[in-house]
């Protein structure tokens, strides 16, 4: 069960993504931000599976989160989420497919959850729902256009410069293969950067 300050933590995440108009959609982003399920997971467990159709929203309390995407054998990074994001399958919450994706913890975490029944229920009421799915589609566009900007304008230095200012212990979660990976560098470049800017 969350406690009224996770409660209140996650309403004002919500707050500051949704436009409330009334006193009305007040509440219902109050009620909705009490049916979240609050959940610990450990190194290593998933938020969502590959191939999940489950489509659970996540805000993140504490710890790091990476989404992978498979392709063959080899799994590559597409992002990270770190406390105060939402996090979810975009294929089985916006879609309703199965997940192309999957989610883990790189370090001890604590997330609210709202499944996905939740989810599609206050969807199906409409009003506050509507406002719900907008932002989560915005959000996920808005996170590939700059993930996107910034792999095309950034030097391989600048790349790891912006990870570290988001994630200061990234070096420490995941191996330098999929480091590199993420940055679209070859495993070399990264080390000669991180020697440059004093990290190796």
């Amino acid at each position: 069960m969350l406690s009224q300050k996770e409660v209140e933590r996650l309403y004002y995440g919500l707050r500051s993504h949704i436009n409330l108009q009334g006193d009305e959609d007040g509440q219902a982003l109050r009620a909705l931000s009490n049916d979240f399920i609050l959940r610990n997971v450990n190194i290593g467990e998933s938020l969502w599976d590959l191939d999940s159709e489950i489509g659970d929203l996540h805000f993140i309390l504490e710890g790091t989160f990476a989404e992978y995407l498979k392709r063959g054998t080899h799994s590559f990074i597409l992002r990270f989420y770190r406390p105060g994001k939402f996090a979810f399958s975009e294929d089985s919450l916006l879609y309703s497919n199965r997940s192309d994706t999957y989610s883990k913890a790189l370090s001890k975490a604590k997330v609210a959850y709202l499944p996905s029944i939740h989810f599609q229920n206050v969807l199906r009421q409409g009003g506050l729902g509507v406002k719900l799915m907008k932002v989560l589609i915005n959000l996920s566009m808005t996170e590939y256009r700059n993930t996107t900007y910034e792999m095309l304008q950034s030097s391989g230095t600048n790349r790891i410069h912006a990870a570290l200012e988001q994630f200061p212990d990234l070096l420490h979660l995941i191996p330098r293969r999929e480091l590199a990976d993420y940055l679209g560098i070859s495993r070399a470049s990264l080390f000669r950067s991180l020697k440059e800017i004093g990290h190796e």
